[in-house]
């Protein structure tokens, strides 16, 4: 190789190494802005958050700390000292400490090396949003089905006008979610017939996990309210089933997660244990349509659990109508989603800034911007405030409504086999629709069609032309040497199916979903995954290179490998870790080349 030749490659590899490490390196934390106190009403009590690996004897310190700081009022010693325990797993506690010992509690407790967050707790709201009871309509025919697009036969569909501007009839054709499991933190979910308590009608056919009612302390988080099963019902609502409307991800699963009473209002305590509870307990993503002005530590520290466990978090940016973000949409690890109106302006309720990632339908329901009859909000069934035995199509406002829409596309991406959560917001806002205002819009109004299309067609064309680059060159270099000891039709095909190059074609054309790439499950695995993409290679020449017929196959594995580590490099879905993964991957489509050049070369 020419000295020119080897300064090239040399500083291609150095490109791909240090962009390999960009793309995955987290963003700056954000600048918090100051809290408004006075705006979340506190609850009294303290809230401590110890660090999960809190051994029993610094436990101990710290419950000697409480009981000094409380003396000489009257306070238990002990395991006693540490109040109300709201999270095991989170090793998150409540104390009821008097008033006037609240500052010498949180004095003492800051900055000790085993505890992440000790606050005066607060309480969270439901955004304010009004609603509006559907008033009976004449169902319609089901509707024509446009070319190249599904629209489901569900009557009131036709009223969904926040559906169809998010792509969905598009978006259907490619995924709608199977096998993802959506955390809905709210009110509850009337998921069930239990009592007083019915399930909503339109909720019959759609799948349900087991949750946790963190209000009552039980396992039926029933709904009070309406909120979480309006949220739940436009993530997953039952879809074509000749019934009401339609959700975003009708074939995935909903987590029904109660940390609101059924005045709306829940403890940062509650919403941080559920958050925990969710993320411990296999949701892919969960959505929060609550929040307030206030910061606090211990949801920041159950958010970014969330997101290390490969969990989406999406969060309502609050309904001031201001230019700051409330928590927990302003999080860093939170998709904070704002709220648009039927012509994609901002509507007039929703909050905005530097911390906005996205926009969604949110709706207004002062206009009838479409002519359908109707206000313009967000159609969904649900029951009737107050009344968990009576149900009925209503249509809310509020970035408690867009943010369930973000929520149902990240389950579509997850279910298409992009695990990582920062890959899926990434895939989010490269492809939402650029409203020109970052500020006020974020990237842009989410777009399921295109997002889904980024994640399947678009990596799955890129990893299987890297595939057939890699390999087409090498077989082609070998060949010129007289060199090639195997076919190149059967290595090539190898290199293209194994490096996910079938997600590119148009399945949705024939009524089938896009196969998912073969090697993307190993993303799940983190840094085993890694060692496995660079191992099976390894492992499957040195089995089967004895049997010659294979040899062609093989090469093209080794190639296919090789296309997927590289364009997972740079672009990533994976969740295979952090920062080093990049380089990683680089090193590993480079070994799987030298690989599967060495099982193409002819045997002398």
């Amino acid at each position: 190789m020419s000295w020119s030749r080897s300064v090239a490659l040399l500083a291609a590899l150095s490109v791909a190494l240090v962009a390999s490490v960009r793309v995955r390196k987290p963003e700056p934390k954000r600048a918090q802005e100051a809290a408004v106190h006075g705006a979340d009403p506190t609850t009294g009590r303290v809230l401590v958050d110890l660090d999960d690996d809190t051994s029993a004897t610094e436990r101990d310190r710290i419950e000697e700390l409480i009981h000094d700081a409380v003396a000489p009022l009257p306070w238990p010693a002990g395991d006693d000292a540490m109040g109300t325990i709201l999270s095991d797993a989170a090793e998150l506690y409540a104390l009821e400490v008097p008033p006037s010992e609240v500052g010498d509690v949180l004095r003492a407790l800051r900055g000790h090396a085993f505890v992440e967050a000790v606050e005066l707790e607060r309480q969270w709201r439901l955004p304010e949003a009004d609603s509006y009871a559907q008033a009976e309509a004449d169902a319609p025919d089901a509707p024509e089905a446009a070319r190249g697009s599904y629209r489901p036969n569900d009557p009131y569909y036709k009223h969904q006008w926040h559906l169809d501007q998010i792509e969905m009839p598009k978006a259907w054709l490619r995924s709608r979610g199977r096998g993802v499991v959506v955390a809905v933190v709210d009110t509850g979910v009337a998921y069930r017939t239990v009592g007083r308590f019915k399930q909503a009608p339109d909720l019959a056919a759609t799948r349900f996990v087991p949750g946790r009612d963190f209000v009552d302390g039980d396992d039926r988080p029933l709904d009070e309210h309406g909120h979480g099963t309006h949220v739940a019902g436009t993530i997953a609502q039952s879809t074509n089933n000749g019934v009401g409307v339609a959700g975003v991800a009708p074939e995935a699963a909903i987590m029904p997660i109660r940390v609101l009473n059924r005045r709306g209002a829940g403890s940062w305590g509650n919403v941080a244990a559920g958050i925990r509870w969710a993320a411990d307990h296999g949701a892919d993503v969960i959505n929060l349509s609550l929040g307030g002005s206030t910061r606090s530590r211990a949801i920041s520290n159950a958010i970014a659990y969330a997101h290390r466990k490969g969990v989406v978090v999406v969060a309502a940016a609050g309904n001031t109508g201001r230019g700051r973000v409330q928590y927990p949409g302003a999080d860093r690890f939170a998709i904070g989603v704002g709220a648009v109106r039927y012509d994609e302006s901002l509507s007039f309720y929703s909050s905005y800034g530097r911390d906005l990632d996205l926009v969604a339908p949110g709706g207004d329901l002062r206009v009838d911007q479409n002519g359908d009859g109707l206000p313009d909000g967000v159609l969904q069934n649900t029951l009737l405030r107050g009344d968990p035995s009576r149900h009925d199509y209503l249509a809310f406002q509020g970035t408690s409504m867009a943010a369930p829409h973000v929520a149902g596309v990240a389950a579509l991406l997850k279910a298409s086999g992009v695990s990582d959560p920062a890959a899926i917001e990434r895939i989010l806002e490269e492809t939402a629709k650029d409203k020109r205002d970052r500020h006020r819009f974020g990237a842009g109004l989410v777009q399921a069609d295109r997002a889904l299309r980024a994640a399947t067609r678009d990596v799955g064309l890129g990893r299987g032309a890297l595939a057939l680059a890699l390999g087409g060159l090498v077989l082609l270099g070998l060949r010129r040497r007289r060199r090639l000891g195997v076919p190149a039709t059967p290595a090539l095909l190898a290199a293209g199916v194994l490096s996910g190059a079938l997600t590119a074609l148009p399945w949705e054309l024939v009524g089938l979903s896009a196969p998912g790439a073969p090697l993307a499950p190993l993303g799940t695995l983190g840094g085993w995954g890694l060692g496995l993409l660079l191992g099976l290679p390894l492992l499957s020449v040195g089995l089967l290179y004895g049997v010659a017929k294979l040899r062609p196959w093989l090469a093209g594995a080794c190639f296919g490998v090789a296309g997927f580590a590289g364009v997972e490099a740079l672009w990533p879905t994976a969740a295979f870790g952090g920062w080093f993964a990049g380089p990683a991957l680089v090193w590993v489509a480079l070994g799987a080349v030298a690989l599967g050049r060495q099982v193409a070369l002819a045997r002398r």
